[in-house]
């Protein structure tokens, strides 16, 4: 089948009433179709970036281990008996994604066989397939291997030691912290989530903090007048969901390089496999460090020791900050994550002009010629939101890199 996408097509429609979501058919090949499809269920679900990579990195490895049993072409997750003759790699592709969304997400069971059996029939495949079976058998695998890994207990009332001293992060407004757990589930290539812990951030007293500091005081502030029209658009493409943005860019990719099922289910699961293990290693050291956000920072500035760091008590930031500790940064870190894996599968420069866009700030598509401008650009956009200091994103970026680099490296040889 065809790896040529539609870029803009709908793939998937949100679910409208009864829990089930429809899914348009498409004539991409089946791992990107399914793809497209798993997405669109994190995002009927309602999953926030964490769960999101999980799920999706659950539906693509899967996916990956079902189409290289019957290829043969790269090393599988988990082990699995040897494919039977004829068996289909879009026949194991198919079935992997769904059995792996059912268990999932159960209330979209019924758009979901609806979509596997229309996605079967476009492609004169049936139910009789022996790749059925091989796909069947990954998602079994892939599901039970994360049984138990932490994230269904990850959520749990928190409140940071010191809580209310200079530097320590407080909940801003009444929601609970956001899985302040989330950096004890189990890795999936890494070792632990402290594998790549980084530094403390930078003391109040000292003059990296003051830089960063007095550069989101004037810039991330919701009345700047610093900010340009064209950052406050950068800022808002960025709320996004790192998998939201990135996995465009990926699909694009491996349309414009003329992609195979191995190579393309290869490349979806690397990159989550890098988000996953670096949002656990984000959240380890968000919960370790417990850093003030810049909004209680600049409203109390006059308490943190340092005299250049002048207290605005009305300051607010551009845009509401997540519910959990600042440093460090989650989009930094998994959009480093996932730029990076496929900057080591493509080169920085893919030598092609890479394109990405926001369900955010659908209008306003982004344009690159390497990787590590679309992370420069997130780390920039973190400040501009007020949300992050800057050190927090370029420390988050440069764990992000190092998972990635563990991932690419160990995983799915």
């Amino acid at each position: 089948m065809s790896n040529r996408i539609r870029i803009g097509a709908v793939v998937a429609a949100a679910v409208v009433s009864c829990s089930v979501t429809p899914y348009a058919m498409s004539t991409d090949s089946a791992v990107m179709e399914w793809n497209q499809i798993a997405l669109a269920a994190t995002v009927t679900a309602g999953q926030g970036p964490l769960p999101q990579s999980r799920s999706m990195t659950i539906v693509q490895v899967a996916v990956h281990d079902a189409v290289n049993v019957i290829t043969g072409r790269y090393s599988t997750y988990r082990s699995s008996a040897a494919a039977p003759a004829g068996a289909s790699s879009d026949a194991a592709a198919i079935a992997a994604a769904h059995d792996t969304l059912v268990a999932l997400f159960p209330a979209q069971s019924l758009g979901l066989d609806a979509a596997r059996d229309a996605s079967l029939a476009a492609r004169g495949l049936t139910a009789t397939d022996p790749g059925i079976g091989i796909g069947e058998n990954a998602a079994s695998a892939i599901l039970a291997a994360r049984t138990g890994d932490g994230a269904s207990v990850a959520q749990f009332p928190y409140t940071a030691s010191g809580a209310g001293a200079p530097g320590i992060w407080v909940p801003i407004g009444p929601a609970p912290a956001l899985l302040p757990g989330w950096g004890s589930v189990t890795p999936w290539v890494i070792e632990s989530g402290s594998q790549f812990r980084p530094d403390a951030p930078p003391s109040l007293d000292s003059g990296r903090y003051a830089r960063d500091y007095n550069e989101i005081k004037a810039i991330g502030s919701l009345t700047s007048t610093t900010r340009t029209a064209e950052q406050t658009e950068i800022a808002r493409f960025w709320l996004a969901t790192p998998s939201a943005i990135w996995n465009g860019v990926a699909r694009r990719i491996v349309d414009a390089l003329g992609l195979d099922a191995s190579d393309s289910a290869r490349t979806f699961a690397l990159m989550y496999l890098s988000t996953s293990d670096a949002g656990i290693a984000c959240w380890d050291a968000k919960y370790v460090y417990n850093h003030w956000r810049p909004l209680t920072a600049i409203r109390n500035g006059d308490v943190d020791g340092n005299d250049a760091t002048a207290a605005d008590p009305s300051w607010t930031s551009l845009f509401p900050a997540p519910q959990h500790p600042e440093y460090i940064s989650g989009h930094a870190t998994n959009s480093s994550a996932m730029a990076a894996t496929l900057a080591f599968l493509f080169g920085d420069n893919p030598g092609i002009t890479i394109v990405a866009t926001s369900p955010m700030n659908p209008t306003f598509p982004r344009q690159w010629t390497t990787f590590s401008q679309g992370v420069a650009e997130v780390v920039d956009a973190r400040v501009y939101s007020g949300i992050h200091f800057r050190t927090s994103d370029q420390v988050g970026a440069r764990v992000g890199r190092q998972v990635a680099q563990v991932v690419v490296h160990h995983a799915l040889r």
